[in-house]
């Protein structure tokens, strides 16, 4: 007869124990861990934003353009490719101008019969005038002759307009380099159908010797900034160094991220690494009054559909705090609301927070 289960556990148990008792204390149970219990990491906001401030800026060309053609026609050939270095005024696209040429044969044929006739009325005027200088004419026949004159002397105008305008139109079929520089993109080939509405960009070129530095400077530091004040620059990936010199200050405010523009050109010989489209940071000089106050790492914002957020922690637990920040240089922000220097920041923000989540402060 097998025996019963509550039966079984018992002797099961007593088994343990005597297993236990042989072969000394039974290895302790831990206590299962708390799931809902986060570890995280945290900062406080800083009264020092270190001893520089910094910007982010962008290397521009002063002089870029895309150019479209004014007429809509067949690509015929190309003459600059992506690279060339030309010259204002080099001829870059060429279009079909067989039709265009043709206009203006007609143009300057019109013009030549225009010519002739102004020269065939003036005759008859002078000769209208002869014969009524001796009464052999009609002051009727002399006042047509002074009209046809000058109907003549319209007509070749208008023919001599005319021209004008097709010799113009025929200059349209090629698009010319409005100043020196380097071809950056072409976005169509020979052969390809262009149409000038809307218009079609085909060939573009950049200035690589005008560049200028447009850096966003937050406006509780613009102030530190006045015209031709040199600033020292870092151009990323290089790390190279290079001075740059302030040509103008934005006069208003960026809205949306309460920054100014400010524009800045580099200082002596240009180096490879300065073109257009690279990102450099602007050291805008010693720690100032503009700079006081809380800051935190830019990492630590986050961004949600009613603006920018941090995670704080409050007696262990996870609380969405909405914060008011300005950015001060790329790693760093200036706190301007909802953070004070007491309240525990979480420094990396995972996609599992939630308010009111439980933590582990881990640092």
């Amino acid at each position: 007869m097998k025996p019963t289960l509550p039966l079984a556990a018992a002797l099961a148990a007593l088994s343990l124990a005597g297993c236990s008792k042989a072969g000394g204390a039974a290895l302790p149970v831990a206590a299962p861990a708390d799931a809902a219990t986060v570890g995280v990491k945290t900062v406080r906001a800083r009264s020092d934003a270190g001893a520089v401030v910094r910007a982010n800026g962008e290397l521009r060309a002063r002089n870029e353009a895309t150019l479209s053609p004014e007429v809509s026609g067949r690509i015929l050939r190309f003459r600059a490719d992506v690279g060339d270095r030309v010259h204002k005024g080099d001829v870059l696209v060429e279009l079909d101008d067989a039709l265009a040429r043709a206009q203006v044969q007609q143009a300057r044929a019109a013009l030549a019969a225009a010519e002739a006739g102004l020269r065939n009325a003036t005759s008859e005027h002078r000769r209208a005038k002869e014969l009524a200088q001796g009464d052999a004419a009609s002051p009727a026949m002399l006042e047509r002759a002074e009209i046809g004159e000058q109907a003549a002397a319209a007509a070749r105008e208008q023919a001599a307009a005319a021209v004008t305008a097709a010799e113009t139109q025929l200059a349209k079929h090629v698009l010319r380099a409005p100043f020196d520089g380097f071809v950056t993109t072409r976005t169509k080939s020979a052969g390809e159908y262009v149409a000038n509405m809307p218009p079609t960009p085909v060939i573009a070129l950049v200035d690589v010797g005008s560049v200028e530095i447009r850096a966003a400077v937050p406006e509780s530091l613009v102030d530190l900034l006045a015209p031709g004040a040199t600033l020292a620059a870092t151009v990323s990936p290089s790390g190279k160094v290079f001075q740059a010199r302030v040509r103008a200050i934005g006069a208003s405010v960026e809205p949306g991220t309460r920054t100014v523009d400010v524009r800045a050109d580099p200082v002596g010989p240009l180096f490879r690494e300065l073109r257009p489209g690279a990102i450099v940071q602007v050291a805008l000089g010693g720690k100032a009054a503009a700079a006081e106050g809380l800051f935190l790492p830019a990492s630590v914002v986050q961004k949600g559909g009613a603006g920018p957020y941090v995670w704080t922690v409050v007696a262990e637990r996870l609380e969405r705090r909405e914060v008011k920040v300005e950015q001060l240089d790329p790693g760093t922000v200036r706190v301007v609301s909802g953070v004070g220097p007491a309240d525990v920041v979480v420094a990396e923000a995972g996609a599992g927070l939630a308010d009111g989540a439980k933590v582990r402060v881990l640092q």
